[in-house]
């Protein structure tokens, strides 16, 4: 969507990222961290249906909002950490960083802990399909 910040007037809002048949929602979860020019990476969470946990994938994004590759799941509940806390079955990316060749990830874990993920870049962007 676009906004115009004078007339505080939101112009053709549309969902880019939908659900699947399997997941009841979906939403972006982090920062956006801009890999060059016009070209941003950004975390995005599904809730899956069957039960109710949380999956994450990342995406890369235009200028405009429109995405232009985007993953498969790449953080998912695992193993009793994820199932300790208040939230079970829950990995939540709140911030994105890119440190030397590494993208990091930093999220809540089952609202009990904070996980910081990190994986090469290079890596990463290997996981990312274009739309």
């Amino acid at each position: 969507a676009r906004l115009d910040l004078k007339e505080m007037v939101l112009d053709d809002l549309e969902p880019i990222l939908p659900a699947m048949w399997w997941e009841l929602r979906t939403g972006w979860s982090t920062n956006a961290v801009e890999l060059e020019r016009g070209r941003y990476i950004v975390g995005w969470h599904a809730v899956l249906d069957e039960d109710l946990s949380y999956r994450n994938g990342l995406a890369v994004l235009d200028e405009e909002g429109r995405i232009l590759k985007v993953s498969d799941y790449v953080l998912c509940p695992s193993g009793l950490e994820e199932e300790f806390g208040d939230r079970a079955m829950v990995i939540f990316g709140d911030g994105l960083f890119l440190h030397e060749d590494e993208l990091v990830w930093v999220g809540g874990v089952s609202d009990y802990a904070i996980g910081v993920f990190r994986a090469d870049l290079s890596r990463v962007m290997a996981e990312l399909k274009p739309v």
